[in-house]
């Protein structure tokens, strides 16, 4: 299994970095690499073999689901000693009782998932080496890209600056002529693309000043809406996977409905229109998706 350039673990506002094998002291990943992490989670179909003719029943599109990410670390704590290992051994147990984030960066791919963490040390005594191989079990078996395409859309009736520029004072035409944003700018539109091997779900983020929010998506041939019912006294962050809406203490998912029809398939890009009026904006943030 190929090692990958480094990897991160993140959790509760830490983060330890796992280098390649080659160096000195330090959190190192072994020549056995990562399990899981480049190959897909086990599949969660089963076929139903036909009993009067060849093969088995067909399984639809919408069937292929896959089971949770298991990804396993094999890894080193190479210290100055014994009591240097057992403290960098320490900083991965430091990680127990929280949600964790790994993120392997390999060649030009930065990718992220994120579970619970579990540890196991190896048996074997060295002076100043500990083996372990360190698990990590994500309930959502996607990986994310670590760094997300992001765009910003305001209503159209937001005020704007047009018109031909006379230069100072008013003395004449100003060249190169400036025609102002509002010749070009159509911000209440943007692009966001998927660039990953699987369906990505964006996450929308309406701010306050917002009232009745609606959305037209266009992707792969398909068009559909997005409403959010109600004047957003503060910030409402939409996650299309999971079709939820939320403030920072309140559920109003029950304000939502269209998002589960958001999803950009692989290679694909999605055009979103903002359609209402407002003073605030609302911000889409799509990552290239992996399973």
């Amino acid at each position: 299994m190929r090692s990958p350039l480094y990897a991160e673990l993140s959790c509760g506002g830490q983060t330890v970095r796992l280098d390649g094998l080659v160096g000195g002291r330090g959190l190192r990943v072994t020549s056995g690499g990562i399990e899981g992490w480049w190959s897909t989670p086990d599949p969660k179909w089963s076929l139903t073999e036909r009993q009067s003719a060849d093969g088995a029943h067909e399984v639809a599109d919408g069937m292929a689901l896959y089971s949770a990410r298991t990804v396993t670390v094999h890894a080193v704590a190479m210290g100055r000693d014994r009591d240097d290992a057992k403290a960098l051994l320490d900083s991965l147990l430091a990680m127990a009782h929280g949600r964790a984030r790994l993120r392997v960066v390999d060649s030009s791919e930065d990718t992220f998932c994120e579970g619970l963490v579990s540890v196991q040390a190896g048996d074997e005594w060295h002076p100043g080496a500990i083996l372990a191989d360190v698990t990590l079990t994500c309930p959502d078996p996607r990986r994310l890209a670590t760094a997300a395409e992001s765009a910003v859309m305001l209503p159209a009736s937001a005020s704007l600056t047009a018109g031909l520029s006379y230069g100072e004072g008013g003395r004449g035409l100003a060249y190169p002529l400036d025609y102002g944003k509002g010749a070009l700018d159509a911000r209440n539109v943007c692009t966001v693309t998927n660039h990953g091997t699987s369906t990505a779900w964006p996450t929308i983020r309406v701010s306050r000043g917002m009232a009745d929010v609606e959305l037209l998506a266009a992707c792969a041939g398909r068009a559909s809406t997005l409403s959010l019912a109600g004047t957003c006294t503060t910030e409402v962050t939409i996650d299309c996977r999971t079709r939820t809406a939320a403030t920072a203490r309140t559920d109003v998912t029950r304000r939502l409905t269209g998002a589960g029809a958001l999803g950009v398939p692989a290679g694909e890009t999605m055009r979103l229109a903002l359609l209402s009026a407002g003073t605030g904006s609302v911000s889409v943030e799509l990552r290239d998706t992996y399973v």
